[in-house]
């Protein structure tokens, strides 16, 4: 999902998330009609948001901010142990105050208490942004092994070509309606370019 600043993109995910209501539409789950339903509901549905800047709580240590979910986690492939061999840049300051950890270390501990809840659909907010570029390359090279555990990702970025080269579909956004949409590999980058900044 791609957009300038203001087009809708986090608003999309909140209102997915269900933190924020929409005025009108429908929000599917498999079928299931659940715009109704309170974010706590859909979280337990399987649809987890991982925020913009994403608000850990900074004086628990990384791992207790992972196992955040773990009371409510469904059954499912995300484990301590298989998030930690994951995101191995975590597993060594498991015993650090999240308030402490850079911004990457920080952002992985962010999608790991996501993934701990297994989740069945994974919302991404700006995974890359103010963060180096290697670290943003680990996190798209972690994108296939995540999907290959059946979570569908939607994910929100603001650089055009690492959006078409880590995506399937994507979707550009003005002013909160989709202008241009498509099969990323054969979506022209020029006419995406001209959506995105309308």
């Amino acid at each position: 999902l791609v957009g300038a600043n203001g087009a809708g993109k986090s608003t999309l995910l909140m209102t997915i998330a269900g933190a924020l209501r929409p005025w009108r539409g429908q929000i599917a789950l498999d079928g299931a009609d659940v715009t109704s339903q309170p974010d706590y509901q859909r979280a337990r549905a399987g649809v987890v948001l991982v925020p913009e800047g994403r608000r850990l709580f900074p004086s628990l240590t990384a791992e207790e901010n992972i196992l955040v979910p773990a009371a409510r986690r469904e059954a499912g492939p995300w484990t301590l142990d298989a998030l930690y061999e994951l995101f191995p840049m975590i597993a060594a300051r498991r015993a650090h105050r999240a308030g402490l950890l850079s911004g990457g270390e920080q952002q992985a501990v962010a999608i790991a208490r996501a993934l701990a809840a297994n989740p069945r659909v994974l919302l991404l907010d700006e995974v890359s942004l103010g963060l180096a570029p290697a670290v943003v390359d680990s996190f798209y090279q972690m994108l296939p092994t995540i999907q290959a555990a059946g979570v569908s990702i939607l994910l929100v970025e603001q650089d055009i070509d690492r959006a078409l080269a880590g995506s399937a579909r994507t979707l550009c956004l003005l002013e909160g309606r989709v202008v241009l949409s498509g099969d990323s590999g054969s979506l022209d980058r020029a006419a995406l370019i001209a959506a995105y900044f309308g």
